[in-house]
């Protein structure tokens, strides 16, 4: 069955409405983003009589949503890149039905990401960073730099691919810190967002050959001081668990993981 692309909202709740009952599995995010989805032409359908897939269009691959009331009832399509994200919590393990429903389509495990937290009275204080200036990106110029380097660093079909066109809000909203040395050669770069009063981590990235220098340290002190207003002073981030030296960093400044992990599917 091929998608058919979502022209007006209202289709969108006629959705949620008839799929989602008592009992249905979904991973629908959507509800904040569907609006301007759809106003992009980016959000589609694919429906079934038990089953409802919602597919948003990227640059190479759909990414997928779904609500399943039968786990028998296969929708999706071949010749296209399929990516989808189960959040779930540790404690309760992964959802067993909905992996194997996904797996049976032909989806293939790619990654798990972890979210960590921390309140600023329970992080490490800052390190001074020797040779090393961290500073709010000012020029367009440090902001491209600072996308095309998470570009490269992350993978598109996480969630993390960013669109140059983003360059021009980021600059508006301070959202990203450059780290320089000598002769203001560019070291690395995060970026950040404050949401609901939480500092958010989005992207922290070291250039090749610059690592071991305590860029990432930097970056991440530099951010968490920017976002600090009093003791409890609240900061989050989702970091892919195979990243073992983010992982590691993380938790030595004193982010504990909140029992919420995602994982990724993926059908090429």
């Amino acid at each position: 069955m091929r998608p058919i692309r979502i022209e007006v909202y209202q289709r969108y709740l006629e959705i949620v409405k008839e799929y989602g009952g008592k009992g249905c599995m979904t991973n629908d995010y959507l509800q904040r983003e569907a609006s301007d989805l759809i106003a992009q032409e980016s959000l589609y359908e694919c429906c079934g009589e038990k089953n409802a897939f919602l597919l948003v269009k990227k640059d190479g691959f759909w990414r997928i949503y779904y609500y399943l009331n039968d786990l028998e009832e296969e929708l999706i399509q071949d010749g296209e890149t399929l990516v989808t994200e189960i959040i779930f919590r540790e404690n309760v393990g992964e959802p067993s039905e909905q992996v194997s429903y996904l797996e049976r389509c032909g989806f293939k495990r790619f990654l798990v990401r972890d979210q960590y937290y921390a309140k600023y009275s329970s992080l490490v204080p800052p390190v001074p960073s020797k040779g090393i200036s961290i500073e709010m990106a000012q020029s367009l110029e440090d902001i491209v730099w600072a996308i095309d380097l998470f570009n490269t660093v992350f993978d598109k079909w996480s969630g993390d691919f960013i669109p140059l066109e983003m360059a021009r809000s980021f600059a508006d909203n301070k959202a990203i810190l450059i780290a320089k040395g000598a002769y203001g050669k560019r070291l690395g770069s995060l970026h950040t967002e404050k949401q609901a009063g939480v500092t958010w981590i989005r992207h922290i990235a070291v250039a090749e050959g610059e690592k071991g220098q305590g860029v990432g340290r930097g970056l991440l002190d530099a951010c968490v001081e920017q976002g600090h207003l009093d003791e409890n002073s609240r900061y989050q981030l989702w970091v892919q668990r195979q990243n073992i030296p983010a992982v590691t960093m993380y938790q030595k400044k004193g982010f504990t993981y909140l029992n919420k992990s995602s994982l990724s599917l993926i059908k090429q």
